[in-house]
């Protein structure tokens, strides 16, 4: 419970920071907390002014719509302090190490090494191929929170990458941990939107390089490897297809990818999730931007059922988990709203989202197939 004392000297400073930027009808105290009752709804700019100002001083300001009214509060704010940690450093060689084995497993090299071949040269380039692939889609896409945070005065550690298991999945991302509070919901949308976009772009640049690097055969010779486990096929994401035929050699040829090949499917797949209104994820903040949380609690669990229906079934249960514990993503300033841009944005925001989604076969969708068949 904090009071009047809370504020001390700095009182006077805080109310001309406050006066300065918008019109205030009354100043009280509410449980303790100095309010200040602002005669406006047009708050966005002002707010930001108020922010930046009253930071320096060791205060942060909220403001919430109640009854129609604009209440401005202004609280006691003590920035997180910055540690210099190694983790980041030693977390990222651990995931460059399993992430290249990865690349040696799927291009065939680890079996040449174990085995004395002669073609471990050519499979430990294939590899290094796929790490910086992997790695690039990664970084870039972590790389996008982190100038977002940065313009929008957002305080934000370095990324996280987190290793995975080498012939299964080489890594599971990478998290920036948000230690400063947001804005507005222009700057939660930025935060949200930012890493997917640039891990997308990041995506199809390697897509690009993939299919370049692609041999292109009869689809009888990628049958005949998949009988004999020298092959796999993968569920395409639209955006594969359309790739297909703009890299196509004619003749009915099918792509025959290297291990780069899977670096840009990951990062197409990786991409779709990570915009589901589900959690922490990326979709989570961009979605809240725009509706309420009760609505956006909604679209999480629906987005949940949409994931067990299209095979995701360990990650829709992990994810329903998770969701049990509700976190909300609320902005500093809840009175202002999206600005227009970004309103009209979430159309590219579905859209991507559409054409990287991969659905994964499985027994359910086999169900209902042959429900619908019937």
């Amino acid at each position: 419970m904090i009071g009047p004392e809370a504020y001390g000297d700095k009182l006077e400073a805080i109310s001309s920071i406050v006066r300065t930027n918008l019109p205030i009808r009354e100043v009280v105290y509410v449980e303790g907390v100095l309010t200040f009752r602002v005669m406006t709804k047009e708050i966005k700019e002002s707010f930001k002014s108020i922010f930046s100002e009253l930071v320096r001083i060791g205060y942060v300001p909220v403001a919430q719509e109640v009854g129609g009214e604009v209440l401005l509060k202004v609280f006691p704010y003590n920035p997180p302090q910055r540690r210099k940690s190694y983790w980041p450093l030693l977390l990222f060689v651990v995931t460059v190490i399993t992430v290249f084995v990865d690349g040696l497993i799927r291009s065939g090299g680890l079996g040449s090494l174990l085995g004395g071949g002669a073609q471990f040269g050519g499979r430990f380039w294939e590899a290094v191929a796929y790490t910086v692939g992997v790695l690039s889609i990664i970084g870039i896409h972590e790389l996008g929170h982190k100038i977002s945070a940065k313009q929008d005065q957002i305080d934000a550690s370095l990324p996280y990458f987190i290793p995975g298991v080498p012939g299964v999945l080489p890594t599971f991302g990478a998290i920036i941990f948000q230690r400063g509070p947001i804005r507005n919901r222009d700057d939660l949308f930025d935060l949200g939107v930012s890493g997917p976009i640039a891990g997308f772009l990041a995506s199809i640049v390697v897509m690009v390089f993939a299919f370049q690097q692609a041999e292109w055969v009869e689809r009888s010779v990628v049958e005949d490897m998949v009988r004999r486990g020298a092959a796999s096929y993968l569920p395409s994401p639209l955006i594969f297809n359309f790739a297909n035929i703009a890299f196509s050699r004619g003749d009915g040829l099918v792509p025959l990818f290297p291990a780069v090949g899977f670096a840009a499917w990951l990062g197409m797949v990786v991409t779709s999730l990570n915009l589901l209104p589900v959690w922490q994820l990326d979709g989570g903040r961009i979605f809240r931007s725009l509706t309420s949380f009760r609505r956006y609690r909604l679209l999480s669990f629906i987005s949940v059922g949409i994931l067990f229906v299209t095979g995701y079934y360990y990650l829709s249960l992990l994810l329903l988990l998770f969701l049990m514990t509700p976190i909300d993503f609320a902005p500093l300033d809840m009175v202002s709203p999206l600005s227009k841009f970004r309103k009209i944005s979430f159309v590219g925001v579905i859209l991507m989202m559409v054409v990287t989604f991969v659905i994964l076969p499985g027994p359910l969708l086999s169900l209902i197939g042959s429900l619908i068949g019937s």
